[in-house]
């Protein structure tokens, strides 16, 4: 986006001009990124054999955070189909009955213990246990025993709360199994039915080597833009751009309820050290809780445009991450294709400190570092256990 709306003062230049800049920043971020690619290659040769005295994993916190949290997509669950799921330390199953409902039950039957997800079958709006038998419906409340005419009334599967909206499933998750303390996320200008809005991309990246409260410090940490964020990258690519930087404002604040927190950035191009007013765009992120589905909200001149930004921990330091797109029917495919393939070429840049740092429960900070303890107190509200007090 912010390189289209350059072009006025490119096209100002002889066209033969352009093509011999575009072709020089081309060729220099080329040999720029091969040095860089050298350099990351040897130092990844040095320490990959090393061993590490350290068990990073050890440092975070051993517990998942209460939240609403995705938990597949919508089109993964199709009519009469059952899908096997581990996450949050727990094993679930997903299925869609006749009437179209999905939900979400704990894997293993009340009964004897089978599991579900492997052989289990839809039939009619409930879920049938592969062993004995038994159905349960999508409240997870038993409903036929084939060989007995009377049915325990204690004898049901945990039915998480769920709900299903924007492509995906969700589950509300609480370690003791509380009912939601809030509402799942809700957008109200998707909802208008007004078709404004239109799904145009989902993009998955499993296995990422990082516990969930991380991606929430990173917003609250705001003297990490300009090291990791403050070159302009070619979208999704690695490919650094040379002399194009990018200046970021950047802040966070707590909402009115409990469970929100939003994070500001407006950012806009500085080329040679000049910076370009026209250029800004406005970001926000939206935490619905401790950062298992955030919101993120581009604007500007172009229009509005949405960005889901999913985390689905399968371990504690392991999380299944996917974005999910919203855009304003006006705004040209290429122009959200750019837009999105920039944010997450940036996010990207972040994971490679993400999943080899250890967490530092009293970290050595000052004064211009951000409002990072700010941030922990909040979150620390949605873990139910009280952390030990150790540091690495």
């Amino acid at each position: 986006m912010m390189l289209f709306e350059l072009l006025p003062l490119f096209l100002q230049i002889n066209a033969l001009w352009i093509v011999l800049i575009l072709v020089s920043i081309l060729v220099i971020s080329l040999i720029f990124n091969f040095i860089l690619f050298k350099w990351r290659s040897s130092v990844l040769r040095i320490y990959s054999g090393k061993k590490r005295r350290v068990d990073r994993h050890l440092t975070y916190p051993r517990q998942y955070p209460c939240s609403w949290y995705r938990i597949c997509d919508s089109d993964e669950v199709n009519k009469g189909q059952v899908k096997h799921i581990c996450a949050l330390g727990q094993e679930m199953v997903a299925f869609r009955g006749e009437d179209g409902v999905a939900c979400v039950l704990d894997a293993f039957c009340i009964h004897m213990g089978a599991n579900l997800g492997y052989g289990g079958t839809v039939v009619g709006n409930c879920i049938q246990c592969p062993f004995h038998l038994w159905e349960f419906g999508t409240n997870g409340v038993c409903t036929k025993i084939p060989y007995s005419d009377k049915i325990p009334p204690n004898a049901n599967i945990f039915a998480y709360p769920c709900v299903e909206k924007y492509g995906m499933i969700m589950i509300w998750y609480h370690p003791n199994r509380e009912p939601p303390h809030y509402d799942a996320i809700s957008v109200n200008d998707i909802d208008d039915n007004t078709n404004t809005f239109v799904a145009r991309g989902k993009y998955k990246y499993p296995n990422i080597k990082m516990h969930l409260q991380e991606f929430a410090e990173n917003s609250a940490d705001s003297q990490h833009f300009g090291p990791l964020h403050g070159t302009m990258i070619i979208p999704w690519t690695e490919i650094l751009i040379p002399f194009i930087k990018i200046d970021h404002t950047a802040s966070f604040a707590l909402g009115y309820e409990k469970h929100i927190a939003y994070f500001y950035d407006t950012a806009m191009l500085k080329i040679f050290g000049e910076k370009y007013p026209k250029t800004k765009v406005d970001a926000s992120i939206k935490f619905y809780g401790p950062g298992g589905i955030t919101l993120f909200q581009f604007d500007g001149e172009f229009g509005r445009l949405y960005l889901f930004h999913c985390h689905t921990p399968t371990d504690y330091t392991c999380l299944d991450v996917e974005f999910l797109a919203f855009i304003e029917k006006k705004i040209p495919r290429l122009l959200s294709w750019y837009i999105i393939g920039n944010w997450i070429a940036q996010w990207k840049r972040d994971i490679v400190v993400w999943e080899n740092k250890v967490y530092k429960r009293a970290p050595f900070l000052v004064k211009t570092d951000g409002p990072i303890m700010k941030m922990r107190r909040w979150y620390k509200e949605f873990y139910v256990q009280k952390e030990e007090a150790f540091d690495w």
